[in-house]
C-alpha cells in the first residue's frame, strides 16, 4: 500500500469514527457500535447485500436490518433475531445519523481497508467504554497468547469467555503463519453475552473461519465443563470478578486445586480453563496482576497446588496501561497439562519448571493515554517460550534463551516454594528489559512517578509477606 493510500485509509477512519461518535450521542453506545459493526461488516463482505443498503430509499434502520437478516448469521451461529439498534426503532433524527454512517463506511476503500476497519473499530469500543469484562482483548495480547499456546493445525481450541473472538481468530492465524500442519485450527467460543457472540461471529467469518459459538448465550463458569477436551485454551476472563456463583458452586469437581475465594473469580476460572484441556493440553490465560502474589491462604493454597502438580509452565508480567478499564499490570499464565517432550509441547522436558518472564517495560505508546505490545516484543516474548520448550518452530533458535536475556528465568519448584509460591516473575529474574522505541516517544521506557509509585508499593508489599512468612518459621 502506497503513503497515499496509508493517509487516505486513515482519513477515511477518522470520517467513521466522527460518524460513530454522532450516534453515539442519540442512541446508547452499545447499541450504536452493534450497528457499525453490522454496517462495517456488510461493507467487508460487499456484494449484493452492500450495494442494496447504500442503495436504500426511506429510513435506513429497516434496511440495515433486512441486509443484516439476509446474511444469515443469526441462523447459522445461534444467536437470536436482533434488530440493528435494538428493540425500539429510531426516531428520525438518530436514523439520518445511522444513514450517515453507512454512508461514511461506503467512502472506505479498498475491501482490505473496510475489514481492516472492523478490527480498529473492536478497539476503539474498548478504549472508549470498556470496563470490567466489557473490552475486547487489545490485539497486541491477543497476539502474544496465541503465540505462547502454539497452536497447530487442526487442534480444538477453545475460548470459554470469547468476547470478540479475537483469540480464537489470532490462534488460526498463529498456525497459518508457522505452517503448522495442513489447515487451521478447529475454534470454539463461549460467551454470556448475545452482543459479543454476534460480533464474534462477525470476526470469524471476516478471518475465513466458522467456528463453533454454541447454542445460545453461556455463563462458563456456572454452565461447567464443555467436554469438548480442548487441545488449546485461549482466555481473558473478568478481572477479580465477585458474583461468579461462589455458594452455588461449591464442592464443584472442577475445584481440585481448592474452593476459589468468594470475592474474585481468578482461580475459578484458571481450574475451569485446566478442566477443559485435554490430557496433554495447553492453556494461556490472563489474569490481574494480583493474582500470583495474593496472601489470601486460599489462593496461596492454589498456587502451591498448581505448582506441585506441575500444571504451570510459565507467568507473564504485563506493563501497565495495556487495558482501558484499569491501569494497573496485568499477567499471563501459560498452563500445560504435560511438560514432557511431544508434539504439542516441544523437544525439551520441562518438568518441575517454570518459566518466569518480567516484560513490564516493553510497552510503547499508542496515543496520549494508551499503550501497547509492539509485534517485535511480541515476537521476542514467543521466541524465548518456544526455545525454552523446544517448539518446532524455533529449530533455529538457541536451546537455552535465558543466556540471552536477564529479564526472563527458568526456575525450580523448590525455589518456588522458597518463595512462598509467590509467582510474580519480578522475585526471580535479574532486571526487566528496557523498550526498545526509538521514536520520539521513547521516554515511556522509563516508568511514570506514579508507576514508579505503585511498583514501589508491590515491592513493599512482597518484602512484608516474605517477613510474615520467617516469622511464622521462628
Amino acid at each position: 500500500m502506497t503513503v497515499e493510500a496509508e493517509a487516505a485509509g486513515h482519513l477515511a477512519f477518522r470520517r467513521v469514527w466522527r460518524a460513530i461518535d454522532a450516534l453515539c450521542e442519540v442512541v446508547a453506545p452499545e447499541d450504536t457500535y452493534q450497528a457499525a459493526f453490522q454496517v462495517i461488516y456488510l461493507r467487508s463482505v460487499g456484494g449484493a447485500l452492500w450495494s442494496a443498503l447504500i442503495r436504500h430509499f426511506g429510513p435506513a434502520e429497516p434496511a440495515l436490518n433486512m441486509a443484516w437478516a439476509s446474511t444469515r448469521l443469526d441462523s447459522l451461529f445461534t444467536l437470536g433475531v436482533r434488530g440493528s439498534t435494538g428493540a425500539v426503532g429510531l426516531f428520525r433524527e438518530a436514523d439520518r445519523r445511522l444513514a450517515a454512517l453507512i454512508a461514511e463506511v461506503d467512502r472506505v476503500e479498498p475491501a482490505e481497508q473496510a475489514a481492516g476497519l472492523f478490527d480498529a473499530c473492536l478497539d476503539r469500543y474498548s478504549y472508549r467504554f470498556g470496563e470490567g469484562g466489557n473490552y475486547y482483548t487489545p490485539r497486541g495480547i491477543a497476539r502474544l497468547m496465541a503465540g505462547l499456546a502454539g497452536p497447530r493445525a487442526d487442534e480444538r481450541v477453545l475460548d470459554p469467555v470469547c468476547g470478540s473472538g479475537r483469540l480464537l481468530v489470532e490462534a488460526a492465524q498463529w498456525a497459518r503463519r508457522q505452517g503448522a500442519g495442513s489447515g487451521v485450527p478447529l475454534v470454539y467460543g463461549r460467551d454470556s453475552s448475545a452482543e459479543a457472540r454476534r460480533v464474534a461471529a462477525m470476526n470469524l467469518v471476516l478471518n475465513s473461519l466458522h467456528g463453533d459459538l454454541g447454542a445460545g448465550p453461556v455463563d462458563s463458569l456456572r454452565g461447567g465443563s464443555t467436554g469438548l477436551a480442548a487441545d488449546v485454551v485461549l482466555a481473558n476472563p473478568p478481572f477479580k470478578m465477585s458474583g461468579w456463583g461462589h455458594d452455588e458452586l461449591v464442592g464443584d469437581p472442577r475445584w481440585s486445586f481448592g474452593q476459589p475465594p468468594k470475592g474474585s473469580a481468578n482461580f475459578a476460572w484458571v481450574q475451569h480453563i485446566l478442566s477443559e484441556l485435554s490430557r496433554r493440553g495447553r492453556a494461556v490465560v490472563l489474569l490481574a496482576g494480583g493474582a500470583g502474589k495474593s496472601t489470601r491462604g486460599d489462593e496461596r493454597q492454589i498456587r502451591q497446588r498448581m505448582v506441585e502438580t506441575d500444571v504451570l509452565a510459565g507467568v507473564v508480567a504485563l506493563p501497565a496501561g495495556l487495558f482501558p478499564h484499569t491501569r494497573f499490570g496485568a499477567s499471563l499464565w501459560f498452563l500445560s497439562k504435560d511438560k514432557s517432550p511431544h508434539i504439542g509441547w516441544g523437544r525439551n522436558s520441562r518438568l518441575g519448571e517454570v518459566l518466569f518472564v518480567d516484560a513490564r517495560r516493553l510497552a510503547k505508546r499508542a496515543g496520549r493515554s494508551r499503550r501497547h505490545l509492539a509485534d517485535d516484543d511480541v515476537t521476542g516474548i514467543c521466541r524465548i517460550f518456544d526455545a525454552w520448550r523446544g517448539a518446532d518452530s524455533t529449530d533455529a533458535v538457541t536451546d537455552d534463551p535465558m543466556e540471552e536475556v536477564s529479564w526472563c528465568r527458568s526456575v525450580r519448584h523448590e525455589e518456588i516454594e522458597a518463595c512462598g509460591y509467590d509467582l510474580t516473575p519480578g522475585n526471580y529474574v535479574r532486571s526487566s528489559p528496557m523498550a526498545t522505541d526509538t521514536s520520539p516517544d521513547h521516554d515511556v521506557a522509563e516508568r511514570s512517578p506514579k508507576e514508579e509509585l505503585y511498583g514501589r508499593f508491590e515491592e513493599v508489599a512482597r518484602i512484608n509477606e516474605r517477613l510474615r512468612s520467617a516469622l511464622r518459621e521462628t
